[in-house]
């Protein structure tokens, strides 16, 4: 049975399947193969010699049989028993708790990473509403298909079991979604396309397409705020997708279109101006300043040239040369 298993999840290895239906396959396959030992158990009972490890098979079979029914129960239904000892048996075997407990933590965050696009003041930023055409919605979409396939971005709940999952969404009373926190796009920009501002992302910068278009910069239409201010993106993040909640009758399942959460920094553009225009003033006094010296130095020397010139002349016409001496006498 085990050897069974193993090369199903080696196969199962081959392809971008999710924990939950990986389970379901795995635990069918027990199943079936369980009944393998029970086959064994009966025939060694059959015989006197062989009937202590009859009644061993037996016990294995009993023992499999219902941690199968544990798996039915937990992957195929939303239910729970009393007589679950699986966490008994994760602590005897050292589960790593705080791993566990990161994972939730992870659930838990209504926010993502820090800015991926520069370091801004709270002051500086402002939450942008965007919308998405179905363009940019397939761009989107096929982006976290690449990020899923690349390895970066899961959506199985950081691994977390609808028990964990239903006690985070109690205590933050929020969707918990399949991506975990709003995951922050690995590149993003914002572009100025035909007096519309365009956020681009992708994998890279050469993989950047469009995927949404921005509409209002916080309470602001855009065309107010781009005649005001100069804008750059800060954050991107993708919401969205396959989300779980509670409901009357427990935890809920369903899938929201992907979207992205944007903010941007702004600058205003009559500050920027008038810092221009001090630097640009303060760049020609200095130049000016530099300038001086130089043209001091030059009018000293050509002031020091004349003069010399001036006094060798009338050294010459005071003191008389041989010459002048010899038609003297």
């Amino acid at each position: 049975m085990l050897t069974v298993i193993d090369i199903i999840n080696r196969v199962l290895g081959y392809f971008n399947i999710a924990d939950k239906p990986k389970g379901k396959a795995f635990t069918w396959v027990a199943f079936v193969a369980n009944f393998y030992l029970l086959y064994v158990a009966i025939e060694n009972l059959r015989y006197p010699g062989f009937r202590i490890r009859g009644a061993l098979f037996m016990l294995a079979f009993v023992v499999f049989l219902y941690f199968i029914a544990l798996n039915f129960l937990y992957y195929f239904t939303d239910k729970t028993t009393r007589f679950d000892i699986s966490p008994t048996v994760e602590k005897w075997l050292g589960s790593n708790g705080a791993k566990k407990a990161d994972a939730e933590n992870e659930l838990k965050t209504q926010l993502g990473a820090a800015p991926a696009n520069g370091v801004f003041s709270q002051e500086q930023m402002l939450t942008a509403d965007v919308m998405l055409t179905d363009e940019q919605q397939a761009n989107l979409d096929a982006l976290v298909d690449s990020l899923v396939n690349q390895g970066v971005l899961s959506l199985n709940y950081q691994g977390l079991d609808d028990k964990a999952v239903s006690r985070i969404a109690q205590e933050t009373q929020q969707p918990v979604l399949a991506i975990g926190a709003p995951f922050p796009l690995p590149f993003f920009d914002l572009q100025h396309v035909n007096d519309q501002l365009i956020i681009t992302g992708g994998l890279n910068a050469l993989t950047a397409k469009p995927l949404a278009t921005v509409k209002r910069v916080g309470l602001l239409p855009v065309e107010k705020a781009v005649q005001d201010y100069h804008l750059v993106a800060a954050n991107a993040f993708l919401i969205g997708g396959e989300q779980k909640f509670l409901g009357r009758s427990g935890l809920r399942k369903e899938s929201q279109p992907y979207s992205l959460t944007v903010q941007l920094a702004y600058q205003d553009k009559s500050s920027a101006a008038s810092q221009e225009k001090v630097a640009a003033e303060t760049h020609s006094v200095e130049e000016r300043q530099s300038d001086a010296p130089q043209a001091t130095r030059e009018g000293r020397h050509a002031f020091d040239s004349n003069a010399t010139a001036e006094l060798e002349q009338q050294a010459s016409e005071r003191l008389p040369t041989r010459e002048s001496k010899r038609h003297q006498k």
